[in-house]
């Protein structure tokens, strides 16, 4: 994929460059947000942006990594400041829509871009207004340092793996770091005296700078920067007028030492920031004055429904269950179309047709069931779907429908497998389960302020309640060595009232590449590995999870039950053994070994690691024959099989189960074809 790099200049969007492009992406150009010029003492305040140092980003991008240089001054400021950003584009004011002013018009110069990376670390802020702007303009959000390991692991990677030599030149951290004593300090030097570890023992300090304590100017990245590096000849330290543990390095003087010796030019080219080649004013883009429209929000279900729906529906015995709970949960089972299409030019159309009719039925049990709701109830407050085809190639056509109703803001948590042909109700190709929480899309989507005058109002009355949330949406739509992205309209996991989480299915994909993981070794089939990756996965999310108020997500083992399932393809694999041992209880033997393994282990995450709120030891329940002597997990490698692999020791390659197990209910299915 080719990709624009969204670069402050500081270490996290220089690394998270490098890791694109060792993930085989090509890096196009790169896009900066600066402040206006009017601001020249203090760095002009945002929640999104790093500007300290944004002087001299032109210089580390055009002649030392050597790609085109997008400019933009921020207009806007910070006026949304919820963690969930919702913005058609029709509202200019706020700074998120300059960075969607810039990236369309890379796009427009660049139409082969398809792809944004971004530094974005643990900021669900940032991270959510960047895949907001991409998914609106068609881009794929990279952000390959996202939950990508500790603070003070990924500190040292960036430092050692990136090679990247960078200096401070904006701290907030006092009594820690102070201006006249760390601006402009070799941040590898301060992390090799250990006065960064030595400020998280005492302040909980953020080695990483996450927390905003402090923020970096990267002068030297070898495996990027090959045509130069910066050099900064004079400096000047500005203190804020309010708190003198705060200020910036503002650089006058700098220079761009080439590392190209074929250059017949001098070697060093000097610039000052008042240089009018690097004036702000020629840098800058046009403002577009005006409204950019966005892709239309989810029509109503009507206007769905117009070329394909016929307007009245034969009466069928399938009906669908409906439960209703105290507290406005209810679960909606069996959803079928009141007729099956048999009529249609292809088996896809049908079931398009089919579940169009589905939708339609659910939208009119919104208004049978729950009439007098305020505000209404609808697609938005459905936090759950299962979704059963009866073939896996009718899933294209169907899911432009399912974007249509769902939408991609906040939407439910999802698994949709394949049953097989004729294996439906009445021989449907569609059938849909959803679990939803009535004023639950309401309440993702306000912030409390104008809440309805009505008392029995689920939304007013999920506000008042302090004890917990209602509802909490977790949706990452950026790759990332973390968990699987989104392929679709749907959320990894959607948590009710702070307590159950429905995480979406998982199936064994490696994030970084979204690709299924294969064997490293003949002794261990495709299915086993996958299963193993799927664990992984979830825990993952789960480690992912809070509560809003600072707690972690759960673990694998305070899972309620698991539902897995295997595609025949697995049962047909052991059906060559020449025992005599059923297949079914020989997959179900290595599936429940797999689980509860990795139940036991929590899929080799480790809670809280990345936040930083695990413990330094090692946790009990960790198998200590998966660390090497110096306590690293896997040797380093990715996986138990390539480290054993590596290693030349395949004895134990085969996964047993550990003494200690977690009693789960494990469900396993046999079906026709998966995602």
């Amino acid at each position: 994929m080719k990709f624009v790099a969204l670069l402050s200049g500081g270490k996290d969007s220089i690394y998270s460059t490098l890791k694109a492009i060792q993930n085989g992406h090509e890096l196009v150009c790169c896009a900066h947000l600066a402040p206006m010029p009017s601001q020249q003492s203090m760095e002009e305040e945002s929640y999104m942006y790093q500007t300290a140092g944004s002087e001299v980003v032109r210089s580390q991008v055009e002649e030392c990594i050597g790609v085109p240089f997008y400019m933009r001054q921020i207009h806007g400021h910070s006026k949304n400041k919820s963690l969930v950003y919702d913005n058609d584009g029709s509202d200019v004011s706020d700074e998120v829509e300059d960075l969607y002013l810039l990236l369309e018009q890379i796009i427009t110069n660049h139409p082969e871009v398809t792809g944004v990376s971004s530094g974005a670390i643990l900021s669900t802020y940032q991270r959510t207004r960047i895949e907001h702007v991409c998914s609106r303009l068609g881009l794929t959000s990279l952000s390959y340092l996202w939950r990508l390991s500790s603070q003070r692991s990924l500190l040292d990677s960036i430092l050692d793996d990136g090679e990247i030599e960078a200096i401070l030149v904006r701290v907030a951290c006092p009594p820690g770091l102070m201006p006249y004593r760390h601006l402009g300090k070799s941040l590898r030097d301060l992390r090799d005296r250990g006065v960064l570890d030595h400020l998280k023992d005492k302040f909980g300090m953020h080695p990483a700078g996450e927390g905003g304590e402090y923020e970096t100017m990267v002068l030297d990245c070898p495996k990027l920067f090959k045509h130069g590096r910066l050099v900064m000849d004079e400096t000047e330290i500005i203190c804020d007028e309010n708190d003198d543990g705060v200020g910036i390095l503002k650089i006058i003087d700098w220079k761009v030492e080439k590392k190209n010796s074929d250059c017949k030019e001098e070697n060093t080219c000097s610039y000052n920031a008042n240089d009018g080649r690097i004036s702000c004013q020629q840098q800058i883009t046009e403002r577009v004055q005006t409204s950019v429209s966005s892709p239309s929000t989810p029509n109503r279900i009507d206007d769905i429904m117009t070329k394909h729906v016929v307007k009245s529906f034969v009466q069928s015995m399938h009906t669908p269950n409906v439960q209703m709970m105290r507290g406005g949960l209810c679960h909606i089972s069996a959803l079928l179309s009141p007729m099956s299409y048999n009529q249609e030019s292809s088996e896809a159309d049908a079931a398009v047709r089919e579940f169009l009719a589905t939708i339609k039925t659910l939208d009119n049990l919104f208004g049978t069931f729950f009439p007098n709701d305020t505000p209404k109830t609808s697609s938005h407050d459905i936090l759950y779907v299962h979704l059963y085809l009866s073939e896996m190639s009718h899933f294209a056509k169907i899911n432009e429908h399912y974007v249509k109703f769902f939408g991609t803001h906040l939407p439910p948590s999802r698994a949709c497998v394949a049953v097989g042909k004729g294996a439906l109700p009445g021989g449907r190709r569609v059938m849909m389960d959803c679990v939803l929480q009535r004023g639950s899309g309401g309440y993702l989507r306000s912030d409390g302020d104008s809440l309805i005058d009505r008392p029995d109002s689920f939304l007013k009355q999920a506000f008042q309640n302090k004890h917990h949330l209602l509802r909490k949406c977790l949706h990452v739509q950026s790759l990332s060595h973390w968990a699987p992205v989104c392929i679709g309209p749907y959320s990894q996991a959607n948590t009710l009232r702070s307590a159950v989480v429905f995480l979406a299915g998982m199936i064994g994909l490696v994030p970084e590449t979204m690709k299924l993981i294969e064997p490293t070794s003949s002794e261990v089939s495709d299915w086993e590995v996958q299963l193993c990756q799927s664990w992984k996965n979830a825990a993952a999310v789960l480690d992912g999870l809070d509560d809003g108020g600072g707690l972690m997500g759960g673990k694998l083992e305070d899972s309620l039950g698991a539902l897995i399932y295997v595609s025949q393809s697995a049962l047909e694999s052991l059906f060559d053994h020449d025992d005599n041992v059923d297949p079914w209880k020989r997959l179900w033997s290595k599936a429940a070994s797999i689980s509860r393994e990795s139940l036991s282990c929590n899929g080799g995450v480790i809670m809280g690691s990345v936040d930083g709120s695990a413990p330094d030891a090692l946790p009990s329940d960790v198998d200590p024959s998966l660390y090497d002597e110096d306590g690293v997990l896997y040797g380093g490698y990715e996986d138990e099989g390539t480290w054993r692999e590596i290693s030349g020791n395949t004895a134990s390659l085969t996964i047993t189960e550990s003494e200690k197990t977690t009693e789960v209910p494990l469900l396993m299915v046999c079906l026709p074809e998966l995602p």
